[in-house]
């Protein structure tokens, strides 16, 4: 009976709790927009009250559903008494608010009254005209109504920014080496060993609570960026308690059902990672020890590689989804505990047809000339599999803790099959393939402190954080086969032969085995302190004090393996290498087949450059002010980091050496805000920051992608410094609306460039001797029902029509770079002349309806700066149009979307510009040239006929359908 009992109890709670509702807001000063803590919340008819926190926040659980008068009041504020505050079943009302502060009454108690509805588009319209930096965001229910599946995807939505490469960002027309990334208010690692960058497809897009994109600095900030800090928040502790499940399926019109390529994997890579199946097996010794070997001793250590090299046909499954998501609350008096899980796996696949050309510039005043050609079929699978689990324990509304936990698996599965000619001069033709798995692996925490003490009037914070990176290239393999003349008449001209070496190694042979791990640490914290006073009656101030401290350590390790013939103690069998993949490196054909007959043997070329360790330390401190004085507002301060970067390698089995960097700055800035009226601001700032070289592009370490046939390595490399200006100007009309322009201007020393070296095989790291950038932003939300006004209906309110569109000039001085080359001068590498983000959406609350369309378009960017030879890569701009219809259904239990990304469906093109004219002079086309690319004839521009396409990829639309069901 005493368990009947607790589970009577617990349904009727439950039952009880299901017909309440609950209350959450925030209070604000009118006046200026900083947060107020120990605000007095009172409902009056049910005599429930309540403290707001350290950061202004207050929550009320289980208010019977109804409407109600929220009375709030504070020493040397006005009272203020909102009505009309409906609460609803099973749902959670918004009470964002603002208070007045008192003048000039001694003993009168001022009350003001106001309506619910009104005070929330208010205080949301306050704290956005009192941000301190220029930032821009997007919002968990604005994410929630586009088709986007990852934090890249979000991020194109924001104005300013672009992605590369579906993963990378472009901030301000400023590539990912010079943006930072924070998760939860930590940093996080690079997860590219060759570049600076953050692959942002690692987390999903519905874990996001908020992003925002900072683009002006302050002392509070890392001195390390010049577009901007990109700052990943994930969903927090619930207001009410939930559980939610989403399941979807997604189709591709050029991959889903088609032909697949695979291979044989390993049991858990629908997970995202190999369970050791790829490995190096254990017999295989190191390199010195390898190398020391016996020719007999190689071969058998040859048999005892069993890896499969066949090459399957399959055909695509549909792409899916999967999310499980739970939050809980408890409530112990004035102590409040929250936990939040959420466990995720997406599936994608992909198949892209790619042209591969590569031409030869024999002369400046030639014209280039065709000298290989290649087509690739790429067979790609994507899994992200993440958890999260997030803490929160609030000891009263001054105190608390919280430890937020993100885990990421995030893998690509892609096979190519190649077929072409290496010299288009000659008959012989070239089909090569490759299996090439990589996982990333990353583990981000924080603990976090939130405090308040109300008798000094001081709020701290402090940060705790840890992150690791692993990312595996576990055997990758790669084969050739060369045919003398596929269209000869001579059957032995047809016949396919292995490109096996002997004695030798690299890309230009078959059966090679790349290994590699990047294993990478993040461990620091930070601690700010801040507390407000006044000087006379007109003059506000907040002195801000923090420190932050940072060690970042990487190891990376690269082994080459490669078949070789065994030409020492017999002959080689000449029949091995017709033999297809299935067959050609089983253990049967290594070491000696038969007497005085030999098979295949392992070489290993691993160089002494292919493994190398680094350490960063940093260690900042700053001081800021934020000083109000009537319509003015000054933040300003300065930032003192500390910084010892050193990269260690071996240059031989016997000479160890390295590359370091070490530098103190002091990194002042300045915000300077004037608010015209309540609705409009006047921005400037000015800064200094930096540009640190990545560990990756210290490296000498060379790595042989085999998708755009590139070598890379590092070089040695200065720190980068940047003066960046701003001056924007913003209005906010209410209901969410905005409208901004802005005006930036950066100058950098030292730029850091991606270059092309002798030719355009291999690529490097340089600094060229100065560039700027500068460029215009605008921006505008708004409702159609501002534009279309009408008593009729209330249609139009629930459109809103948003664009975003930004547009860049840049200019880099090479000379230092590139003295051969007449190319002295050119844009920023990487850097978009423009940038545009606009759509339209419509939601209805009331009848569950919501419609998104999203456009997203970049301008032509170079991709690898020119050589001294060769002229510069560019990557031409495409247009993405996506969008979404989405349907609530049983009170907003459950939930159907339906996505359709890249309609237009491009292709994506990399061209080697020769700069041909395509528009003539006092023409509209001349003039939109100059406004979004500063290029009268668009001779920086895509022209069909004149310039050399180097990769053109395929793209199909996609269709996806999600159900989210909330318990």
């Amino acid at each position: 009976m005493k368990y009947f009992h607790i589970i009577f109890v617990f349904l009727i709670t439950n039952i009880v709790t299901a017909q309440n509702g609950i209350i959450v807001g925030s209070v604000v000063d009118e006046a200026n927009g900083s947060s107020m803590p120990g605000v007095n919340i009172y409902i009056k008819s049910i005599k429930f009250g309540a403290n707001s926190d350290a950061d202004g926040k207050f929550i009320f659980r289980n208010i019977p559903a109804g409407s109600y008068e929220v009375e709030l009041s504070s020493i040397g504020y006005q009272t203020k008494v909102v009505a009309e505050v409906i609460v609803v079943a099973n749902e959670t009302t918004n009470l964002n608010t603002t208070l007045v502060a008192q003048k000039n009454v001694l003993d009168e108690v001022v009350i003001t009254r106001t309506k619910a509805k009104s005070e929330t588009v208010k205080s949301l319209l306050i704290a956005q005209k009192n941000s301190a930096n220029v930032s821009d965001g997007i919002s968990a229910e604005t994410i929630k109504r586009t088709p986007d599946k990852s934090t890249s995807d979000v991020l194109k939505r924001i104005s300013g920014a672009s992605i590369q490469d579906n993963r990378f960002v472009i901030i301000r027309g400023l590539n990912d080496r010079y943006n930072a990334a924070f998760l939860n208010g930590a940093p996080l690692p690079s997860s590219e060993p060759d570049r600076k960058a953050f692959s942002f497809d690692i987390f999903p897009s519905n874990m996001l609570d908020n992003l925002i994109i900072t683009k002006t600095a302050s002392p509070d900030l890392p001195g390390d960026f010049a577009g901007g800090v990109v700052q990943i928040n994930t969903k927090s502790v619930p207001d009410k308690d939930f559980q939610t499940v989403t399941i979807g399926t997604g189709y591709n019109t050029v991959t889903t059902w088609k032909n697949q390529k695979t291979y044989k994997g390993s049991g858990t890579d629908w997970m995202g990672f190999d369970n050791g199946t790829r490995d190096i097996p254990s017999q295989i010794p190191s390199t010195e020890v390898f190398n020391a070997l016996s020719f007999e001793d190689r071969a058998l250590i040859a048999k005892s590689f069993k890896t499969d090299w066949n090459i399957n046909d399959n055909s695509f499954k549909p792409n899916t989804n999967f999310q499980y998501s739970i939050g809980r609350h408890f409530t112990f008096k004035e102590k409040v505990l929250g936990v939040l899980f959420s466990i995720s796996n997406n599936k994608t696949n992909s198949f892209n047809e790619v042209i591969r050309n590569e031409y030869e510039t024999p002369d400046a005043a030639m014209p280039s000339v065709l000298i290989s050609k290649f087509n690739d079929n790429n067979y790609s699978e994507q899994v992200l599999t993440a958890g999260l689990a997030n803490f929160s324990f609030k000891f009263n509304e001054n105190h608390s803790l919280s430890l937020k936990n993100i885990y990421s698996i995030n893998s690509n599965d892609l096979v190519v099959i190649r077929n072409g000619q290496k010299d288009v001069t000659d008959f012989r033709t070239i089909d090569a393939d490759v299996r090439w798995f990589t996982s990333n692996k990353i583990y981000s925490g924080q603990l976090n402190g939130e405090h308040y003490f109300s008798v000094p009037k001081i709020k701290m914070n402090w940060t705790g954080f840890y992150s690791n990176i692993d990312r595996s290239i576990p055997n990758l393999r790669r084969n050739i086969y060369t045919t003398a003349n596929p269209n000869s008449t001579d059957p032995a001209e047809t016949v396919a032969y292995a490109a096996i070496a002997n004695n030798n190694g690299g890309p230009d042979y078959g059966g090679g085995m790349f290994f590699s791990g990047n294993i990478e640490f993040i461990t620091g914290g930070k601690v700010d302190f801040s507390k407000k006073f006044n000087i006379g009656k007109n003059l506000t101030n907040e002195l801000k004090i923090g420190g932050f401290f940072q060690s970042r350590e990487r190891d990376f390790f690269a082994r080459q393996l490669q078949y070789n013939t065994l030409t020492q103690g017999g002959t080689f069998d000449d029949n091995l290498l017709t033999l297809p993949n299935a067959q050609i490196f089983n253990v049967a054909n290594m070491g000696q087949i038969s007497p005085g007959v030999n098979g295949f043997t392992l070489f290993d070329f691993t160089k002494p450059t292919d493994s190398y360790s680094a350490t960063a330390k940093l260690n900042a401190g700053y001081v800021m002010l934020d000083n109000r004085f009537k319509k003015f507002r000054l933040i300003w301060g300065v930032r003192y980091e500390s910084y010892v970067q050193t990269l260690d390698y071996k240059e031989s089995e016997t000479v160890s050496s390295s590359r370091n960097n070490k530098q103190n700055d002091f990194l002042p800035s300045v915000n300077l805000v004037y608010a015209l009226n309540s609705k409009q601001n006047i921005r400037v700032s000015y800064s200094k920051t930096l540009n640190r070289p990545e560990f990756r592009e210290l490296a000498p370490f060379g790595f042989y992608d085999f998708t755009t046939q590139f070598f890379t390595e590092g070089d040695t490399l200065k720190i980068a410094t940047i003066k960046n200006f701003d001056l924007r100007y913003e209005i906010y009309p209410g209901k969410g609306q905005i409208l901004s322009v802005s005006y930036f201007n950066k100058q950098i020393t030292n730029p850091i460039e991606i270059i092309q070296k002798v030719n355009n095989k291999n690529i490097t790291y340089k600094n060229a001797r100065s560039g700027e950038i500068s460029g215009f932003e605008l921006e505008f939300r708004t409702l159609l029902s501002s534009i279309f006004t009408t008593k009729e209906t209330t249609f139009f309110d629930d459109i809103t029509l948003f664009a975003n569109t930004a547009i860049i000039k840049s200019n880099v001085d090479v000379s230092n770079i590139a003295s051969a080359n007449p190319e002295k001068n050119r844009p920023l590498q990487g850097q978009s002349p423009y940038v545009i983000n606009s759509g339209l959406q419509y939601l209805n609350k009331d009848n569950g309806w919501a419609f998104s369309a999203n456009v997203n378009k970049v301008g032509n960017r170079i991709a690898y700066a020119s050589s001294e030879i060769e002229p510069s890569i560019w990557e031409k701009g495409r247009t993405f149009l996506d969008f979404q219809i989405a349907k609530n259904l049983m009170k907003n239990k459950i939930e159907l979307k339906l996505n359709i990304q890249n309609v237009l469906a491009q292709d994506q093109i990399f061209y080697q510009n020769n700069y041909s004219k395509t528009a003539k002079y006092g023409t509209f086309e001349t003039l939109g040239n100059y406004v979004f690319t500063g290029d009268y004839l668009y001779e920086e521009g895509y022209n069909a006929k004149n310039d050399d396409i180097i990769w053109l990829t395929k793209y199909g639309r996609s269709f996806s359908l999600a159900l989210t069901y909330t318990f």
